[in-house]
């Protein structure tokens, strides 16, 4: 009822004004009538339930009486006088169920069924309602020596819980009756509220009496928590605790917020709360109120800090806190109270100092800092003293071994915090403090040593054993530390490096794990200090001392040789580790001298020699890191001879200027790395090591490099690279006879060397035509690749045969052999390349690269075929690829396929690619071929397709529907044969599968996506012939193509394995609404003048009208189509569309006040309705599958 009256009101809205904003409004007045109504009705129904159930329940209470009675013992079987009747409404209160049998001595007592006349009209005005089913035995007498039951409750059903209950009256209070009334009564409530807190706000009380009961509440928090102490200790701390919080808070705000007291009297009161806290603390042994006591110390000269006051006086300060914190220590071993008073302390000096230091400040901040320094130091030593004090399970062993092992395992005695930061932390203030002064720095890190060795000397023997060894190695590095600090980097490494190399050895001797790991790490920052002192030399390689590479590289091995010979039991598994690292850094160190002390080239020699007497000693030695390393100094200078060579100038033909004695050296270097491979090679542990012999492998092909490279200081790289390419060819030739691994792998290296030298004189060969008299084919600009390609091709082929060597089983010949093939092929492919593109004019160049690559195939067909080669045939089905490669280069907006012979060149490529595949389908994979024929019918269409088109862009000189028909035309044609049954010849014959399903889904998908872009894009314009709806080129093209998708989609479903006619049925008919929907705007475009732009056609009401008319048509065949044939879900869409126009006609027809299209549309919609009125009222029934049982089926 409510939606009839919003209805009415939407209606009365609209004919009042004809806007939209009046029919909404009318709409919800008439839903709100509706509403009401429908509560009052609904009210009225409960108060006529609520009665009767009030008299259901009076004739159940005189059943109950009654039931009583008769079941009373001794009372008499009542037997009615005429049979009762029971009314039909009361029979499902009364079903009697069977009465099981009772025994014989019990004779039942049968029921009166009269009800008395006042409650009989009321009893049977009673509606039936569904109950329980009753117990069986309810009804059955009870026997007269058996006491009576009462009869049993009916189930009343479960009634709303609270939350229901609450909700709904919410919900009832705030929506029934006078609902504006009761969201007024909210909105005062919550104005009531908002007045009552601004009057509170603006209650006037004075400031002082403000703080005063704050304070007043904080001391008696603390008296409280006093007098609870005793009680509930954990209770009365964190009263006490939160009333030193608050006057902290209270004081502090005193004086910043509002100016009562005075910085000196705040600072005063802070302080006077910070011994209360201490003494509060100490008395009851609670931590929390020290912390506290010391944060609010600590924090007391910052909160009342104004910036002008003396920094002595703060550091004094400071002492007292710190005295008083020392104090506790030696009682209580509280770790948060030092740390706390540590951070405060070293923080704010440290804040001090960055905002307010000077060097004039020395000599009265550097006694503080000492001081605070030895405190903490001392608070340190002294948590240790009071935790050993706690313990007492010292071993009874008093060697250092097992005092060491019980003192790591009692380790918590150590505050890493204390024990570490007081020296880090005031070293690095120390050092900001004199960094003025010259070797300050330095004496102070010595003096922290002395102090911590001296700590280390004083502790050693006792249980504090493991604090005495961190003492010893503090003083240690602070010891060290001095060195940089007061000496260069030259002498620092030096000395760091011997001394490295003495703690390591004295680690060895007294086996001391921490110190062989310092001794380690003095090596390694000897070689960070000694590194970073290099510069690059003017007349040697390098700048720097030849001393300390000495002393370094001596210290290393040093140590690598005592490590080596140290016993297994003296050194841990880490350390063993670490021996191939301390090794090569010591002959690094040492090879460091060759560049310090000569040139380039004299460093070269030197490394490649001595990285054979590094070879020679790791032989005797058995030691595979220096054969490693002999190796990786060797490939060095051969690396670093390469990298300093200088390019050839003037009108020298040679890469390099490096000229002879170049070639000398390399020749000289490569000749070492060859003599020390072929030195190694007769060694018993490098024949048994697979990665030595791998490492003997890349210093020979180094070596062959090398002097292979000596062809640079007399040849240019044009030269160079046909040698290589031959040399490498011949190498694998001969590598193969011989079973030469190594040189075959160089042989192969050289191919590719070869082309890449090549390819850096390309932007010189590849350029225009130049008055140098250059000659087609004639020049080194083609003839080097071609070599370089033929001599790939054949190598390929070479491998191709195969060995049978186990030498090369490792190598995969055939993959390299394909590797191979296609690097000669691409080779090829430039040298061809690079000639149409040199001299062929621009015009044609296109038309002579189809040819090239059709000949080229061609022959590589035909040498596949006799060769039995399959790889080879497999680069022949790249020439479509390459073909479209060519078509991308040449397309543009007018392209021509068939210009400039072109066609003729088209015509050889898609015969010799189709020829190809069909006589190397045996040695082609099935995949591959299958890819090639899908690949060659695409660009076939393509071809024709751009050919079609440029025949449709001379009959307009405007982009028009022409030119959006010729992209469609043949792949809509194929889509329509391919959907045919019928067989065709050769290759459809034999790939069925490709050209009908592969090839066709994406021209279907493309098609489909034409359909949407040119329906919706074009305007239908084909000049000269005029616009006809459904007759014009445009729209029969976009027909045909929806045609063609639509039959391929039906026929290729079953081969894809899916079930897609419903799909296809779905996508052609919401293309087709859209076609309609754009031929309605191209005809109101064409025939009423309607602009073709969106906007325009949107509000154009001869587009609306159009559209109401041709959607209701839509729908009236879709409603009977699916009422005929029983397609249910075909005539909801077609109901769906009507009330898409009827919302329409509304909303959008509605708003054109006296327009003719608007009584059009509701008289052609409205006739439109009455046919499928007629015709198709209602949705088809469903079709129920008839469920057959087991017997009936039997």
């Amino acid at each position: 009822m409510q939606w009839i009256f919003m209805l009415i009101g939407l209606l009365f809205g609209w004919t009042l004004d004809e806007r939209f904003s009046d029919a909404l409004i009318g709409g919800l007045f008439g839903l709100g009538v509706g509403q009401a109504i429908r509560l009052w009705m609904l009210v009225s129904q409960t108060d006529e339930q609520g009665r009767q159930l009030e008299s259901t329940k009076n004739a159940l209470k005189v059943v109950e009486q009654r039931l009583a009675l008769l079941e009373r013992p001794g009372a008499e079987p009542v037997v009615s006088s005429a049979a009762v009747e029971v009314p039909g409404s009361l029979e499902p209160f009364f079903t009697e169920d069977p009465i099981p049998d009772t025994p014989a001595a019990a004779p039942p007592t049968e029921l009166v069924w009269d009800l008395p006349v006042d409650l009989e009209p009321a009893f049977c005005a009673i509606e039936a309602e569904p109950s329980r089913p009753l117990p069986a035995d309810i009804w059955s007498a009870a026997p007269v020596e058996r006491a009576p039951e009462r009869p049993a409750e009916p189930v009343v059903p479960r009634g709303p819980n609270f939350i229901e209950r609450a909700i709904s009256g919410a919900r009832n209070w705030l929506f029934g009756g006078n609902t504006v009334l009761r969201v007024g009564v909210v909105l005062l409530f919550l104005g009531l509220a908002f007045l009552l807190r601004y009057a509170t706000e603006g209650m006037v009380v004075p400031i002082e009496l403000r703080y005063a009961g704050v304070a007043a509440c904080a001391v008696g928090l603390l008296g409280l928590g006093w007098w609870l102490r005793l009680r509930n200790s954990n209770y009365g701390l964190m009263l006490q605790g939160t009333g030193v919080a608050v006057l902290y808070l209270t004081v502090f705000a005193a004086m910043r917020l509002h100016p009562l007291l005075d910085p000196g009297a705040a600072l005063g009161l802070l302080v006077a709360v910070t011994v209360f806290s201490a003494i509060l603390a100490i008395t009851q042994n609670a931590l929390g109120l020290a912390c506290a006591a010391a944060l609010g110390g600590f924090a007391a000269p910052i909160l009342t800090s104004t910036g002008a006051g003396s920094h002595v006086a703060l550091f004094s300060y400071f002492a007292l806190l710190n005295a008083g914190i020392l104090g506790i220590a030696w009682f209580k071993a509280w770790r948060l109270l030092n740390l706390i008073g540590f951070v405060g302390t070293f923080g704010i000096g440290f804040a001090w100092g960055m905002r307010s230091y000077t060097p004039e400040l020395l000599w009265s901040t550097e006694p503080f800092l000492v001081l605070f320094f030895l405190m903490y130091l001392a608070i340190g030593l002294l948590f240790a003293r009071r935790k050993l004090l706690e313990m007492t399970d010292a071993p009874e062993d008093d060697s250092r071994g097992a005092l060491l092992r019980w003192s790591a395992a009692k380790g918590d005695y150590v505050d890493g915090s204390m024990l570490f930061g007081p020296p880090l932390v005031g070293f690095g203030l120390q050092f900001a403090l004199v960094q003025h002064l010259e070797f300050a720095a330095a004496f102070s890190a010595l003096g922290l040593g002395i102090i911590y060795m001296g700590l280390a000397r004083l502790l050693q023997g006792g249980r504090a054993l493991l604090l005495a060894e961190t003492c010893l190695a503090l003083g240690v590095i602070f010891a060290s530390l001095a060195i940089p600090l007061g000496l260069d980097a030259r002498w620092t490494a030096a000395a760091w490096a011997v001394e490295g190399a003495g703690i390591f050895w004295l680690g060895l001797r007294q086996q001391r794990p921490l110190a062989r790991a310092f001794g380690l790490l003095l090596q390694v920052g000897s070689a960070i200090a000694f590194l970073s002192e290099l510069r690059v030399g003017e007349s040697n390689l390098l700048d720097g001392a030849p001393l300390g590479a000495l002393l370094l590289g001596a210290a290393l091995l040093f140590s690598f040789y005592q490590l080596r010979k140290a016993p297994l039991e003296q050194a841990a598994d880490w350390e063993r580790q670490g021996l191939p690292v301390l090794a090569s850094v010591g002959l690094g160190f040492l090879y460091l001298l060759a560049p310090l002390l000569l040139s380039t080239h004299g460093t070269a020699i030197s490394w490649a020699l001595a990285g054979l007497v590094t070879l020679v000693v790791g032989l005797r030695i058995g030691s595979r890191t220096f054969l490693f390393t002999a190796f990786a100094v060797q490939l060095l200078g051969g690396a670093l001879f390469l990298l300093r060579l200088q390019g050839a100038s003037g009108d020298s033909g040679a890469v390099f200027s490096a000229g002879w004695s170049g070639l000398l050296t390399a020749s000289l270097i490569g000749l070492a790395l060859i003599g020390g491979m072929l030195l190694a090679a007769r060694d018993e542990m490098v024949r048994n090591d697979v990665r030595l012999l791998r490492g003997l492998s890349v210093v020979l092909l180094a070596g062959l490099v090398l002097i292979n490279l000596a062809v640079l200081f007399v040849l240019p790289w044009e030269m160079a690279s046909g040698v290589w390419a031959a040399s490498g060819l011949l190498i694998i030739w001969l590598s193969l006879y011989l079973q030469q691994r190594v040189s075959f792998v160089f042989g192969l290296l050289l191919q590719v060397i070869g082309g890449c030298s090549f390819l850096l004189a390309i932007p010189d060969l590849l350029g225009p035509l130049t008055s140098e008299g250059l000659r087609p084919l004639g020049h080194s600009g083609f003839w080097t690749p071609m070599v370089l390609g033929l001599a790939a091709l054949v190598g390929a082929w070479r491998l191709q045969r195969g060995s049978q060597s186990p030498v090369f089983e490792v190598l995969k010949l055939h993959q390299l052999s394909d590797l191979l093939l296609v690097w000669g092929a691409a080779w090829w492919t430039l040298a061809l390349t690079s000639e149409v593109l040199r001299f062929a004019p621009q015009a044609v160049q296109g038309t002579l690269l189809l040819a090239v690559a059709a000949v080229s195939v061609a022959i590589w067909a035909v040498l596949a075929l006799r060769l039995q080669w399959a790889s080879l045939g497999l680069l022949c089905t790249l020439l479509i690829p390459a073909a479209g490669v060519v078509l991308l280069g040449a397309w543009d907006s007018r392209y021509h396929p068939a210009a400039n012979f072109a066609w003729m060149a088209w015509i050889a490529v898609f015969a010799v690619h189709f020829i190809s595949l069909r006589r190397l389908a045996l040695i082609i994979p099935e995949k591959i071929l299958s890819a090639a024929h899908v690949l060659g019918c695409w660009l076939l269409i393509g071809v024709l397709a751009l050919e079609l088109r440029y025949g449709l862009l001379l009959l307009s000189e405007q982009y028009n529907a022409w030119r959006w028909l010729g992209w469609a035309i043949l792949p809509s044609l194929y889509l329509v044969l391919a959907a045919a049954p019928r067989s065709w010849p050769w290759p459809v014959s034999a790939y069925p599968r490709e050209y009908r399903v592969f090839v066709a889904l994406p021209l279907a998908v493309l098609m489909l996506g034409w359909f949407w872009l040119a329906n919706i894009f074009s305007d239908g314009t084909a000049e000269p012939l005029p616009y006809l709806p459904l007759l014009n080129p445009l729209d029969l093209g976009l027909l045909f193509a929806l045609l063609g998708v639509y039959l391929w989609s039906r026929s290729a479903a079953p081969q894809m394995g899916v079930r897609g006619e419903q799909i296809a049925q779905g996508v052609a008919g919401i293309s087709l609404f859209v076609f309609f929907t754009a031929l309605v705007m191209r005809t109101a475009h064409h025939w009423g003048g309607v602009p073709f732009q969106l906007d325009a056609l949107l509000e154009s009401m001869l587009v609306q009208a159009g559209l109401s008319i041709v959607w209701t048509l839509i729908a009236l065949g879709l409603m009977i189509g699916g009422h005929l044939r029983h397609r249910r879900e075909v005539w909801l869409i077609g109901a769906a569309l009507i009330a898409v126009v009827v919302a329409k006609l509304f909303f959008v027809e509605l708003s054109n006040r006296g327009g003719l299209a608007r009584i059009v549309s509701f008289i052609g919609v409205g006739v439109l309705l009455l046919v499928v009125g007629y015709f198709a009222p209602l949705p088809p029934k469903r079709v129920e599958p008839v469920v057959e049982t087991e017997g009936a089926s039997s």
